[in-house]
């Protein structure tokens, strides 16, 4: 039995997991009969859930037009007598699946919470002295701007308007309450402290209960959390919105047919073309891709290109021919990715190595969460051996030289050598990167005249799934330069 008296954070979870049961019609009787001890013996309880079950049934209210209003019964129990059956504070209800109905029970329910006079939790309003700034950048990584009327300082207090991301990544916390990272390439304006609209990008939302209620308006759906943390992607061009949740409990609009779905924590969904998905279990990378612009290696030392280069840890439907994919998952079964990168050396004498660096050009793979990754750091390893055989369409987790399955860097060691690392700051996903200097040198000195392969590797896990998926052009993109290397020769 819940404790009397307090309301801890893990009360709250396990509050959260039974409102999604009811809202969504799955409740069991055992989850029934949990709820209903938890409302019976702790007034925060009944407290937070009249609050949560008010705003869903506005929202559906407002789906409804007022329908939903209409279908109730004449007359509500008065407070303080008996409305449901058994003495039970939510009974069985078997093959009610209009929405009308639904939305009907819900707000009968609520009237039936009248009798313990517990004030309704109302979401943080900003009274017009203060609507001037409801916002102070907290963070700014990496940041490059696109034109807005609003400051980009760290620091800046922030009222209505609009701001452009193209670079980066920047937290925004509202007065509400509420914590927005806003991750590039992204438009946001900034409403008020409650309300928020993404036009393109993704924003990652931590709401504590002062802030419930908080919305996330896009082209095509309405997001209302219900105390979570959750991240909204709008597609560009198409307002495509996919939601997730990490934590708590969300509902998603369409914006065109007004349908609502409700999300728990480890669900996901999407609204596209005006079509409302259903929640669907497992979290991805909810971010879609973006195009680059070409920056070609200017450089004047003798480049050898990759001769075959390829990753592992393919995902069906989720990846890329002109990108190579890295990622480091925080559990055993993510998608690790590590790219190989082979070049053939035939005719470069050894005695002639003077310098060399290898150079990587990093773009966005348009998957995964800034937010979920901090600073990277990146490590280049050598095989030992020469001309170790691979192909770029057969490679995979199992067959790829001196591969740890299970590990997003982890190599055979006895196999490799280690020639680098670079790091890139969260937020950064594009730009020239690699590694230079002796080893390197050497280690080409000592595989002269042969094919050699190189891995390439994210050290840095993420921090949670559906961290960002990392990715540097490959030999096939058809505008950015392809992975090199650069070799300083000494005169004959």
């Amino acid at each position: 039995m819940m404790k009397t008296g307090g309301f801890d954070k893990k009360d709250q979870e396990q509050l959260l997991m039974l409102i999604a049961e009811v809202l969504d019609g799955t409740v069991d009787d055992d989850s029934r009969e949990a709820l209903n001890t938890l409302l019976k013996s702790n007034p925060d309880a009944r407290k937070f859930y009249r609050g949560h079950m008010d705003l869903h049934a506005r929202l559906h209210l407002d789906y409804t037009g007022g329908l939903a209003a209409d279908a109730m019964p004449v007359s509500l129990p008065k407070p303080g007598t008996e409305s449901v059956q058994n003495g039970t504070y939510f009974s069985k209800q078997r093959g009610v699946v209009a929405p009308v109905l639904a939305v009907a029970a819900c707000i009968t329910l609520i009237a039936t919470f009248a009798w313990f006079q517990q004030p309704v939790e109302t979401p943080v309003t900003v009274e017009p002295a203060e609507a001037e700034s409801f916002v102070t950048i907290k963070q700014v990584r990496a940041a490059r701007w696109e034109s807005g009327n609003l400051s980009t300082s760290e620091g800046a207090r922030l009222g209505t308007g609009t701001m452009r991301l193209t670079e980066g990544l920047v937290t925004l916390h509202f007065d509400s309450g509420a914590k927005v990272n806003l991750e590039a390439p992204a438009e946001l304006s900034l409403i008020d402290a409650m309300n928020v609209q993404l036009v393109k990008g993704t924003v990652v939302v931590d709401i504590p209960n002062s802030a419930i209620g908080f919305q996330v308006k896009t082209p095509s759906a309405k997001v209302v959390d219900f105390g979570t943390r959750f991240s909204v992607s709008v597609a560009p061009g198409t307002g495509g919105t996919r939601t997730q949740v990490y934590e708590g409990l969300v509902e998603v609009q369409s914006a065109l047919s007004g349908e609502i779905v409700s999300l728990k924590a480890g669900q996901r969904n999407s609204v596209e073309k005006g079509k409302l998905g259903s929640a669907q279990d497992g979290l991805g990378e909810p971010v879609w891709r973006t195009d680059d612009s070409p920056d070609m290696d200017q450089s004047d030392w003798t480049v050898i290109e990759s001769a075959k280069d390829a990753y592992i840890g393919r995902v069906e439907d989720h990846g890329s021919e002109v990108l190579l994919y890295l990622k480091n998952g925080h559990i055993y079964e993510a998608p690790h990715r590590k790219a190989y990168l082979g070049f053939d050396l035939d005719g470069v004498a050894p005695e002639r190595i003077a310098d060399a660096k290898l150079s990587l050009h990093f773009a966005p793979t348009g998957w995964g969460l800034a937010s979920h990754v901090p600073d990277a750091t990146f490590s280049v390893y050598g095989l030992l051996a020469h001309d170790v055989p691979w192909a770029e369409d057969l490679l995979n987790e199992k067959n790829a030289p001196a591969n740890v399955t299970g590990n997003g860097a982890a190599l055979v060691t006895a196999k490799v050598h280690k020639l680098g690392s670079f790091v890139i700051e969260q937020g950064v996903q594009r730009g020239d990167f690699g590694i230079d200097g002796e080893k390197l040198a050497a280690y080409l000195r000592d595989h002269a005249g042969s094919e050699i392969t190189l891995t390439v590797v994210r050290d840095t896990v993420e921090t949670e799934d559906a961290g960002l998926v990392h990715g540097f052009a490959s030999r096939r993109h058809p505008y950015l330069p392809a992975p090199t290397l650069s070799i300083r020769l000494n005169e004959d």
